[in-house]
């Protein structure tokens, strides 16, 4: 905790842990946490430009709070209250069903003057054009070189991906495209959940948002991929987001049937081949650029080696006739 000056106010600077894309700051007047604490992130890979109209956009469709700032290579926007989730809440049947909620509002947001086309393909292939070759640090180049498959295996591997994904007709809406754990926030006291740090959203397949937010239940500082949902599981929360779906359309929920269920589920686990991939580049270059304390390198072999591991499974995935 850090007190500093501000227009003659005592401020205090309060360092928030956990981020692994930004370092985030919390700024606020002692005794004065909950109501007027403003969030301050720095990090110089994300397009500051593009979260500031992310954050602006959702804040007007009252899914965010306000920005108030930005600079260089950060922002200041409003401080979301509740706790973040864990391995376990997630899995509370309420929590959960507010997600879905929450997920479908996001996802009914149309971006005036966007174009609505994916932007997921353009974004693998930039995160994997920026991975490095290879380290300066010893240790780490020859982890580097007998862990991580070449870039021209990882660029077929993406080529194909993208041909198989494409043929399944995802419908794009924007996306938050990051529902790990801890970007989930929820406020027990309103009944509610926020999805926090926009710095990805973007217009993407439905089906990547869901597939990505399964993969995140295995969780980030220690990766355990036996959380990631069963079928089981799945088809219970998929038929609960198409219900809602379909309500939040005017339709009739009791109209979604097995077969629709079951065609989200192939669909889901199909993207969720490309969400590994997607965290996994992006890890490769973290690795290479960012100056946070965390095993980007080691993330992003576990994440690339969980794509492997599941590949043929999902793959072989058949949509119902």
């Amino acid at each position: 905790m850090i007190i500093v000056k501000y227009l003659d106010q005592e401020v205090i600077k309060k360092v928030f842990t956990g981020g692994i894309s930004n370092q985030l700051y919390g700024y606020y007047q002692e005794g004065n946490f909950e109501e007027n604490v403003i969030q301050v992130r720095t990090e110089f890979m994300i397009d500051r430009d593009v979260e500031k109209q992310n954050i602006q956009l959702l804040s007007a469709a009252g899914r965010s709070p306000p920005l108030y700032a930005s600079f260089d290579n950060g922002i200041a926007y409003g401080f979301v209250q509740g706790c973040t989730l864990d391995d376990k809440t997630i899995r509370d049947e309420k929590i959960r069903k507010l997600i879905a909620e929450e997920m479908i509002k996001v996802h009914a947001i149309i971006p005036e003057g966007r174009q609505v086309v994916s932007a997921l393909w353009d974004t693998l292939y930039r995160f994997l054009d920026l991975s490095p070759e290879g380290f300066e640090n010893p240790e780490r180049n020859k982890q580097y070189l007998a862990k991580i498959k070449p870039k021209d295996v990882l660029r077929k591997e993406l080529d194909e991906l993208r041909v198989h994904l494409e043929a399944l007709n995802s419908p794009v809406v924007f996306c938050h495209n990051d529902l790990l754990l801890k970007n989930i926030i929820y406020n027990e006291e309103k009944g509610c959940v926020y999805f926090i740090d926009h710095e990805y959203a973007m217009f993407n397949y439905e089906h990547f948002e869901l597939g990505n937010h399964f993969c995140e239940y295995a969780g980030v500082d220690n990766l355990d991929f036996s959380r990631y949902p069963d079928k089981a599981y799945q088809i219970e929360w998929l038929r609960y987001y198409l219900q809602q779906l379909a309500k939040s359309r005017g339709e009739n929920p009791e109209a979604v049937t097995d077969r629709d269920v079951e065609i989200c589920y192939v669909k889901t686990n199909k993207f969720a081949l490309a969400a590994h991939l997607f965290w996994g580049f992006w890890g490769l270059v973290q690795s290479k650029h960012s100056a946070i304390d965390f095993g980007f390198l080691d993330y992003a072999e576990l994440k690339l080696n969980e794509y492997f591991a599941r590949k043929e499974e999902f793959l072989a995935l058949e949509l119902p006739a």
